[in-house]
């Protein structure tokens, strides 16, 4: 009876350590507002094929009271996402409930839908607790703060709760702050602009003399595709670089220096 209880203690021991090695990976979720009515749900799974069950849920709480709004087909994708109507309400939290092969399940960290991009959801736990690691946070002039990790997620939380600012992550360690102006009405730009045709022209006279590149962005502020070097006056861009119709975003730059951050739209017709 002793060796039974010893036996079934080992297994207990040996599967607690089992599931708490499983949740260590992250299951990465990111929840960003595509317009006032829209939000995007994005998530990176660790487990590939073993995970066999997926659900997204929301709530107003961000511990309780959680319903289950969408569920993808394929689980396994190791990353995925969809664009839900949040009926104007994105300040609803989101969290992943999934379920793997051997029967454990685990839910994600709840968060809430903000703006911009943040890609030090990323970093490794080593460098989240490395007080030399440091964030660095800028505008278009100058540098605002060099935190730690710690420090910087006082500040991102700070400004999606009680601003209109965004913060849009250039690298894991480099982050720029945009802030919102109520007084700015939109001009398309003279140098990236739609032509009548429906084909985004670039328009650089000095561009064979000067050393111009461009970084191009979806509605969400998620990365396009970069041109490194414009080395020509006048360029066509093809539609089919552009996966879907919509508004676009780029940041045009003059030797490294931002010479314009402007907007674009492509049109419904291919």
């Amino acid at each position: 009876m002793k060796r039974m209880r010893l036996l079934l203690l080992l297994f207990f021991v040996s599967s607690v350590t089992a599931t708490t090695a499983l949740g260590q990976k992250k299951f990465l979720l990111h929840v960003s507002k595509v317009s006032d009515t829209k939000v995007k749900v994005e998530w990176r799974n660790p487990y590939g094929d073993s995970v066999v069950q997926l659900n997204i849920q929301r709530s107003w709480d961000s511990a309780r009271n959680f319903r289950t709004v969408f569920v993808p087909l394929s689980p396994e994708l190791p990353q995925n996402g969809y664009v839900e109507e949040s009926f104007g309400f994105p300040g609803m939290f989101y969290r992943i409930f999934y379920v793997l092969s051997d029967g454990t399940f685990f839910f994600s960290p709840a968060k809430r839908a903000t703006t911009g991009s943040d890609f030090t959801e990323d970093l490794s736990e080593a460098h989240m607790a490395d007080t030399n690691f440091v964030v660095t946070i800028h505008d278009e002039d100058s540098v605002i703060a060099e935190l730690t990790y710690a420090g910087y997620k006082r500040f991102r939380d700070s400004i999606v709760n009680y601003t209109r600012d965004t913060l849009y992550s250039l690298t894991d360690a480099d982050v720029l702050i945009h802030y919102y102006n109520v007084n700015i009405h939109w001009a398309p730009s003279s140098h990236i602009f739609t032509n009548s045709d429906g084909y985004v022209q670039i328009y650089l006279a000095d561009a064979p003399e000067k050393n111009y590149r461009l970084r191009i962005f979806d509605e969400g502020h998620k990365p396009v595709f970069n041109i490194q070097h414009i080395g020509e006056a006048q360029l066509l861009l093809d539609k089919t670089n552009f996966v879907h119709s919509g508004w676009f975003y780029f940041e045009l730059y003059e030797s490294d220096k931002l010479r314009e951050r402007n907007k674009f739209y492509v049109p419904k017709d291919f």
